[in-house]
């Protein structure tokens, strides 16, 4: 794949969201995660819009910035879940960096 083993590679992927105003706004992952993600799911930006909202409406506290960042973790967590595409993407999983423990 071009990167080290057990390292994840530079570059981000934006997807475009509507905010709360009804504006286009961007969300920047990191590319192994959106990878990943394309992989497993037909329809990135729309499950980027509902965990916008549902973030939206059950934490409406929260800055825009927070709210980015608990996507980041929702699709970093999601990406995770699928170690066969990570395995894809990556070159390796966290099963093969575990097993070295």
């Amino acid at each position: 794949m071009g990167h080290e083993l057990f390292q994840y590679p530079d570059g981000k992927t934006n997807y475009q969201i509507i905010n709360e105003l009804g504006e286009k706004t961007t969300i920047t992952l990191e590319k192994w995660v959106a990878d990943v993600i394309q992989l497993e799911f037909d329809d990135v930006h729309g499950r980027l819009q509902k965990a916008y909202d549902k973030i939206l409406n059950d934490k409406p506290e929260l800055s825009r910035r927070e709210r980015g960042n608990a996507i980041r973790q929702m699709a970093e967590r999601s990406a995770n879940n699928f170690q066969a595409s990570k395995k894809k993407v990556l070159g390796w999983n966290d099963d093969e960096l575990f097993a070295l423990l």
